[in-house]
């Protein structure tokens, strides 16, 4: 004969062993192209290797790394675009110049196809720059409470970097390195 606290002990044991749902976790997002990548490389950048050496190197250092294991898209997409805007800008500089970067105070001219590489990587970092800043509110600033908000400053940043490379691309010197005229 089987008693009451049998049935509830029977009971208890295989509700226990039941599969439980699992806890509700965040749904994940689906992040833009190249963003992980852009955000492990300026994670790992290791500057002027001053590292243990320059504090501030140091210190810097040991926050990409501690800001490489977040899982938040919002965090990566402004680093991202903090440190790819820079990027564009140097790049869009040397492009200008014709030149490609061979050490800190070191350069040499481009070749024809490094040239043609340039651009088409140029071109890719900053429709990444619009793909990025167009979910985020980075280059909105104002100086004063009282200024008005300017919701066009974003798009006409990147606007800006497309026309400077426009102009960088059909300058006559970039045509002639573009038909293969050296």
């Amino acid at each position: 004969m089987k008693t009451p606290a049998t049935y509830l002990a029977m009971t208890l044991l295989f509700t226990g062993c039941t599969k439980q749902p699992p806890p509700n976790s965040p749904p994940e997002v689906a992040l833009p192209p190249r963003l992980d990548s852009y955000f492990d490389n300026y994670c790992d950048y290791t500057g002027g290797l001053g590292i243990g050496v320059v504090p501030y190197h140091t210190y810097d250092y040991r926050f990409r790394q501690r800001l490489k294991t977040t899982h938040d898209p919002e965090l990566k997409r402004l680093f991202v675009l903090q440190q790819l805007h820079r990027t564009v800008e140097v790049a869009l500089d040397d492009f200008e110049r014709g030149i490609v970067r061979t050490g800190k105070s070191s350069s040499r001219p481009l070749t024809l196809s490094e040239w043609q590489n340039s651009q088409r990587t140029i071109q890719t970092q900053i429709e990444d720059l619009a793909t990025y800043g167009a979910l985020t509110n980075f280059a909105t600033a104002t100086r004063d409470i009282f200024d008005p908000l300017d919701p066009s400053l974003d798009s006409s940043w990147i606007e800006e970097l497309r026309g400077k490379l426009r102009r960088v691309t059909n300058a006559p010197a970039a045509n002639n390195k573009g038909n293969g005229k050296d």
